[in-house]
């Protein structure tokens, strides 16, 4: 009776095929994430989970060329990081709110204005004056 050797282990057909779906899928899931907060949710939130989703999704997808180069996955590499900057790129330039270029300026009187109280009374610039520091909070917003 002879040994037997142990079968040979079989290469990998595909090997890191996992992480370059797996990044795919998860920056795809960024993009499907705001989408759903704004036209589902009606959230206007700033979405910071979109650029962390396409920039991991795009680090996995780097990844997986060290097991395996192919023309498939290079190109993914190039479109999901570009995903990744545009999406950055977004977030960083539109979430800022624009620079105040209101009527009320630093040192300078406040403007004259007429509105009403919560319980109906008249309420004017008129009202501010006076020794005591004021605060006004404008909400936006529906009751």
């Amino acid at each position: 009776m002879g040994t037997q050797s142990a079968p040979a282990v079989e290469k990998r057909r595909y090997p890191g095929r996992t992480y370059a779906v797996l990044g795919i899928v998860i920056a795809l899931l960024g993009l499907l994430g705001y989408a759903l907060q704004i036209y589902v949710l009606k959230l206007l939130v700033v979405p910071w989970y979109a650029p962390v989703l396409s920039l991991l999704g795009a680090g996995l997808l780097i990844y997986s060329l060290f097991s395996a180069q192919t023309v498939l996955r290079i190109v993914g590499v190039i479109l999901f990081g570009l995903l990744a900057v545009g999406v950055c790129y977004f977030v960083l330039a539109f979430s800022r709110l624009p620079e105040y270029t209101g009527p009320v300026k630093e040192k300078k009187p406040f403007p004259v204005f007429k509105t009403v109280r919560a319980d109906g009374t008249p309420f004017t610039q008129k009202d501010l004056r006076g020794g005591k520091d004021t605060v006004m909070v404008f909400f936006r917003g529906r009751w």
